[in-house]
Order: structure tokens, then C-alpha cells, then sequence
């Protein structure tokens, strides 16, 4: 039993002692990979390490592996386990935190960093707690704007033809098709373009006749206004690139009858030694060129900061001011970078993490210029996340643009470790068309229809856009914004409805309207309970009168150009935006007079309730465009501008919105007219 005993004791000894030499193997193993930039290896060792042996390190160094890697969410899961160790591993608890909130875990990063601010006793208190102060604001912020979103913006991930497994910045538009970037593909930081075609951006090919850089890795472009100098930078060639701890130097090219010139570095006083200047963004602007850059040059406000400077338009050479910081506004104990500078609206684009963010950096604009600045405010949604969001820049013509992010997007981009282009474009606003259809006599609803739905352009003319059969009283479409539609409804048995609406500032709020079909056979409800003696059949002719008694709607038949008896005629339009010649049975009269025009339709329908409708204010009248065949409904006659726009006033009440007065000369119609 004794011997037993003394054997189950050693293999015990031995297990562990393998156990313990086995984390030992696996946190060697973890420092060798993270030492040459293999992080996800170096992460899977420290891990391993760390179930095995549970020793504090190799979890934290796990959490520093994925960190690096923006892995916020692993980050997290390992900074856990030893997030109140900051006597042994500095600041972790603040990095716990961090990484609660670059996961969009915001009430558990307000905590974090609560906890974290309490209990650090180490030096610079005050710095830090003014530093967690503005990460608990972040976390409140991130909370408060999903509510506050832009609902007119999507930023899109630019796609494959541009964005790689490895880092893509810098985004350049030259015009709306054509876009340089520069990108980490290889190993190696290089200048890219693509052209858009078929509505995607092509592969990233390097720019013709681009100066050949014998040493370095080289991106960060921007061209002046003129197109006449290309600012851009040359890096250390590093084997691996990062925009925040990669030296680089500012140099410029410029524009030549072959191509473009040399590589020529600015002067020191930009490229100081020992630090890094990056990140140009040049602009134009009374007489003067003017660079903004990124710089972590001595006489900042800590890490990453945005300075100018300037030079003569009129000089030759690269004869530049000193380097201007901006400016509290803009930077912070934080590092700020990717300056962009909108000459059209006086602002300032940047990004910063020393800002209130609601994830690590994020970007924010600004009023004013060069070192005079407005507080910088947080673009929101959907422009930041609680990843990493900069580059921002607008097209030229300030409609759209591009930024840089890390953030996920679901079927496109599955992880956080690399920076790729976003495109940014207005959403595609879309209006709702809702109503139902109804039997005039019964009220019961019609379950069978056909449903046409027209498109009415500026000049009047119409495009058949959908034309689908229902087996549902209800329908519900989506429409472009801003657009002028007509809803046709024919059922077996009924007469033809229709409507017309115009989609004008669509506010969630569907348009459409019941439709009370009237059966064939039938009889028209009566719209003129009063008994008015004008009211007509619409599309017949109308009753005459005498055109000098304004209050009444009888015009005379005894004028020299009247036509009483309601016959055809031809005619032409005599105003300069309305040449069209129509026909006719309307009445004719000499001067001028005024007539509502309610519609023009590709089918017209006598019976149609709506039209009748109108015959309390005027007679329904009709003319048809002999070049469209197509019909318009008009409400007539009036004599005076007064009378006309009562009557307009009316009708649109009745739910004709688009419709307008019309002019006649003598009989020919003159046109549209605003009174």
C-alpha cells in the first residue's frame, strides 16, 4: 500500500512538473511570435499558456495580443482576469475598459472605468481621472445616439475591388468614378487607384506614371485643387505598417509635360528628425497653399497632433511657413489625425480618441480655420462606431464620400484587426403607397383589381411603372421621394378609379387614399346635393353664359368667337412652354379667362366620381394633346385671377395637389400661369 502510495505521489509530481514545463514552452513560444508581429499566433500561446499554468501573465499578454489586433471582445474576456493587477501589469484596467467599450458594452465600460479611476493610486491621478471622466462620457454618449442616428446617410463597405484582408486608408476621390487609396497589401504601405464601373469599385492598380520609390512604403495622398502638386509620404520600411508608430516623412511631386517630377521632401522644420509627420491634406485658399498634417512633434499637446503651414501660392519652391499647431479645440492629451479641411463650408474633419468618443478614435468636425477653431463636435451615427472611424472626406462636390473603419459589417467584414474603406452615400429615402378598394353601393371591399400605377413627368407625360393584379383590397408599394404618381384601379364590373398624389417630404406618414369603386349600370352618387343647375355630366359640354357677370359661370353664347354648340376644334398652345396642339368641345371665348387644369391621363374616365366631384365648383371640360393622346381634365370657366384662385384653392382642398390655372386668349390656351 506504502509503495502505491509513494507511486501515485510521484506521478503526481511529474504531471504537474510536465504541466508547468508545458505553459512555460507555450509563453516562450507566445513571446517569440508576438516579438515578430504574429499576434493571433502569440495570442493562441499565451492562452494556451495560461490554462495550463494559470499565471496572470500570460493571460494579460494574451489580452495585449488581441488589443493589438483590435480583437476588442477576446481582449476583453482576457483583461478580465486580472483587470485589478494594475501594481503589477499598469494601466490593464484601463485597457479592460477600453475594451468594453470598443465592443459597444457600454454599461459595463462605464463600470470598468469607474472602478478602474477609484482605485489607481499611481502618478498623473489627475490626468487619469480627467482621461476616464471623458471615456464615462463616451460610454454615455454611444448610448444616447442610435436614437440620434442620420437616417439620410449609409456608409457602406466599398467592397472586394478596394478592401483586402490587410489595411486599406487613405481614401483620395478625384471624381465620382475614380478613387486613389493607398493600402498595406504585401506587407508594404503603396498607393492604389480604382476606377467605379457597373456600380462597384475595380481593383486597386498602381497610379500611371507615378514616380518609382526606391526605398520605403509610401501613401497618404492629396492633390491640390489645381491638380499641379501631390503631396503624399515615404515611411520607414518597417515590415510592418501602422499609421501611429511608423515614421514618416511629408514629400511632394509635381506635374510635368511627361508626368510627374521626383520625390522632393519638405523641409525640416515639417519632417523634424526623430519624429513623424503624416497624414498631409492640402488645400487652396486666398493666394495661399495651406498643409494640414498629423505630427507628434515636440511643443503638442500629447501623442498625434494637427498642424499647418503655408507657403505663397505664387512661389515656386517648397518655401513653407513653420509648422501652427491648431489648437486646443481640435487636440487633446490624445492622439489626433487624418485632417480634412472643406474649404466650401469653413470645416474641419479629423479624428481623434482623446475627443469624446463612443469607441476608440472617432471622427469629428469643426468651424473656423487654420489655428482659430470651434469646440469639436462628434459626427454620430453613422459615421463613428465603437470601432476605429477616420479619413473622412466628401467629394467634391460635397455629395458623399469615404471614410475609414475597422468595424464589422455582417457577410463583408467579419473582424475588427484591419482598417478598410467605407462609402458614404444618401439613403435611398423610400415613400409607402397604402389604400384599399371598395364597392361605391355596398361598401364592401373589391378583392380582385388590376392596379396601374403611372409616373407623371414634368412635361405632363406619363410612364406606366407597375401594372399588377391584387387579390387583396389592401395594397402597399414603396415609392422614390419627390416624384408626381397617378394610381389607376380597374376591377371587372366597375368603373375605373383613379388618384393622383405627389410624394413631397415623405415623413413615414404612407399616402394613398380609399377608392370607392362605382359599378357599371349603376348611378353616380349625387355630389351636388344643393342642386346646383350648373352641375354637369363630366366631359360634357358645358352650360353658357354671360362672361361679363364674373360671379356666375355662365358665359354668353352670343360673342362673335363663342362656340355654343359644343363642337370640336383644333388648337394650339400659344404660350412659350406650352406649344402643343389639342382638340377640343369646349366653349370658346374672346379675351382672357381662366380655366383649373386638374389632370392629364392616358385614360380618362367620364364616370370617375372624382371628376364629377368638380363640377360643384365649374364644368368638367377636356382636351386632348393630339401628339400624346392624352387627355386633359380641366374645371372652367373663370373670369377673373381672383375667382381662378378660389377655385384653385379649392380643388386642391378636394385633393388635386398638383393641380394649377391655365390662361386663354381668345379661345387658345396660353399655358400654365402663377397668380
Amino acid at each position: 500500500m506504502l509503495r502505491k502510495l509513494v507511486f501515485l505521489l510521484l506521478n503526481f509530481s511529474l504531471i504537474c512538473t510536465l504541466s508547468a514545463q508545458s505553459a512555460k514552452k507555450l509563453m516562450k513560444q507566445g513571446e517569440e511570435a508576438y516579438t515578430k508581429g504574429n499576434y493571433v499566433q502569440a495570442a493562441d500561446f499565451f492562452e494556451k499558456s495560461w490554462l495550463k499554468g494559470k499565471k496572470p501573465e500570460a493571460i494579460f499578454k494574451a489580452g495585449e495580443a488581441y488589443y493589438v489586433l483590435r480583437n476588442y471582445r477576446k481582449a476583453s474576456e482576457a483583461y478580465v482576469n486580472v483587470k485589478d493587477k494594475n501594481d503589477q501589469f499598469p494601466l490593464v484596467g484601463l485597457k479592460y475598459a477600453r475594451s468594453l467599450k470598443q465592443d459597444g458594452q457600454y454599461d459595463k465600460a462605464s463600470k470598468a472605468f469607474s472602478d478602474f479611476r477609484d482605485s489607481y493610486s499611481g502618478d498623473g491621478k489627475a490626468v487619469i481621472e480627467d482621461m476616464v471622466q471623458t471615456e464615462i462620457q463616451g460610454c454615455e454618449l454611444g448610448k444616447l445616439l442610435p436614437a440620434q442616428a442620420q437616417q439620410g446617410i449609409e456608409v457602406n463597405f466599398a467592397g472586394a475591388g478596394v478592401n483586402t484582408s490587410d489595411n486599406e486608408f487613405g481614401p483620395l476621390p478625384i471624381d465620382k468614378g475614380l478613387l486613389y487609396f493607398s493600402s498595406t497589401i504585401g506587407g508594404t504601405a503603396r498607393i492604389y487607384r480604382s476606377s467605379l464601373a457597373d456600380n462597384a469599385w475595380g481593383k486597386g492598380a498602381t497610379p500611371d506614371n507615378f514616380p518609382v520609390i526606391q526605398k520605403g512604403q509610401y501613401c497618404h495622398g492629396s492633390l491640390t485643387p489645381d491638380g499641379q502638386r501631390f503631396y503624399f509620404t515615404i515611411c520607414d520600411a518597417a515590415s510592418s505598417f501602422s499609421n501611429r508608430t511608423t515614421r514618416c516623412e511629408i514629400y511632394v511631386i509635381r506635374k510635368q509635360a511627361t508626368g510627374w517630377s521626383a520625390p522632393e521632401m519638405l523641409p525640416e522644420a515639417i519632417n523634424a528628425k526623430g519624429t513623424t509627420s503624416t497624414q498631409p491634406h492640402v488645400v487652396q485658399n486666398n493666394g495661399k497653399e495651406i498643409l494640414y498634417f498629423a505630427s507628434n512633434r515636440t511643443g503638442g499637446r500629447g501623442g498625434m497632433d494637427l498642424w499647418y503651414v503655408e507657403r505663397p501660392l505664387s512661389a515656386t519652391g517648397n518655401a513653407f511657413s513653420n509648422p501652427i499647431n491648431l489648437g486646443s479645440s481640435i487636440n487633446t492629451l490624445g492622439d489626433e489625425m487624418t485632417p480634412y479641411f472643406n474649404s466650401s463650408e469653413g470645416t474641419l474633419y479629423f479624428s481623434s480618441n482623446g475627443q469624446t468618443s463612443i469607441g476608440g478614435f472617432d471622427i469629428y468636425s469643426s468651424k473656423g480655420d487654420l489655428s482659430s477653431w470651434a469646440p469639436a463636435d462628434n459626427m454620430g451615427l453613422p459615421y463613428n462606431s465603437p470601432a476605429d472611424d477616420y479619413y473622412f472626406i466628401k467629394h467634391n462636390d460635397g455629395e458623399g464620400g469615404f471614410l475609414v473603419s475597422n468595424r464589422i459589417v455582417a457577410g463583408e467584414k467579419l473582424t475588427t484587426k484591419d482598417d478598410d474603406i467605407f462609402e458614404i452615400k444618401s439613403k435611398l429615402v423610400v415613400a409607402k403607397l397604402q389604400g384599399s378598394v371598395f364597392a361605391q353601393e355596398t361598401g364592401e371591399p373589391i378583392n380582385k383589381y388590376l392596379l396601374t400605377l403611372y409616373e407623371i413627368r414634368a412635361d405632363e407625360s406619363e410612364s406606366i411603372l407597375l401594372n399588377r393584379e391584387f387579390n387583396t383590397s389592401t395594397y402597399d408599394l414603396e415609392l422614390l421621394p419627390n416624384r408626381k404618381f397617378r394610381v389607376e384601379i380597374t376591377a371587372q364590373g366597375y368603373a375605373t378609379g383613379a388618384y393622383n398624389f405627389v410624394t413631397e417630404n415623405p415623413t413615414g406618414q404612407p399616402y394613398g387614399q380609399p377608392l370607392m369603386l362605382v359599378k357599371l349600370g349603376g348611378s353616380v352618387v349625387n355630389t351636388n346635393p344643393a342642386g346646383n343647375p350648373n352641375t354637369t355630366t363630366p366631359g360634357a359640354n358645358p352650360p353658357l353664359g354671360n362672361p361679363n357677370n364674373p360671379g356666375t359661370n355662365n358665359p354668353s353664347t352670343n360673342l362673335p368667337n363663342a362656340n355654343p354648340s359644343g363642337g370640336i376644334y383644333t388648337a394650339k398652345g400659344a404660350g412659350p412652354a406650352d406649344k402643343e396642339e389639342y382638340s377640343t368641345d369646349a366653349p370658346r371665348y374672346e379675351g382672357e379667362y381662366y380655366k383649373i387644369q386638374l389632370a392629364a391621363l392616358k385614360t380618362y374616365s367620364p364616370t370617375d366620381k372624382r371628376y364629377a366631384a368638380m363640377s360643384e365648383l365649374g364644368s368638367v371640360q377636356t382636351e386632348t394633346i393630339l401628339s400624346k393622346q392624352m387627355t386633359r381634365v380641366l374645371v372652367a370657366t373663370f373670369y377673373t385671377k381672383e375667382e381662378a384662385k378660389r377655385a384653385l384653392a379649392a380643388v386642391k382642398q378636394k385633393g388635386f395637389s398638383l393641380a394649377f390655372i391655365v390662361k386663354y386668349t381668345n379661345g387658345e390656351r396660353y399655358g400654365r400661369v402663377n397668380l
